[in-house]
């Protein structure tokens, strides 16, 4: 995702990665293949934290639609 969106867009990204995770959680709580299921977070959450990092360097640039520029 490019950080041209905005942070409205962010929020929804960040929304989607939660909800997914919490989807793995709930999975992994059902005792569904627990390495499986621990992978697929850790990979949701490295993806998370790589465009909230490239959209954060996009507004220190000063980039249009970086997260808290407008």
């Amino acid at each position: 995702m490019s950080g041209a969106h905005g942070p409205v867009a962010q929020c929804q990204l960040a929304e989607r990665y939660v909800a997914r995770i919490e989807a793995h959680l709930a999975r992994l709580g059902q005792g569904h293949d627990p390495f499986g299921h621990l992978f697929a977070i850790e990979r949701l959450a490295r993806a998370a934290r790589a465009e909230s990092c490239a959209s954060q360097r996009e507004a220190e640039r000063g980039e249009p639609g970086g997260v808290g520029r407008e």
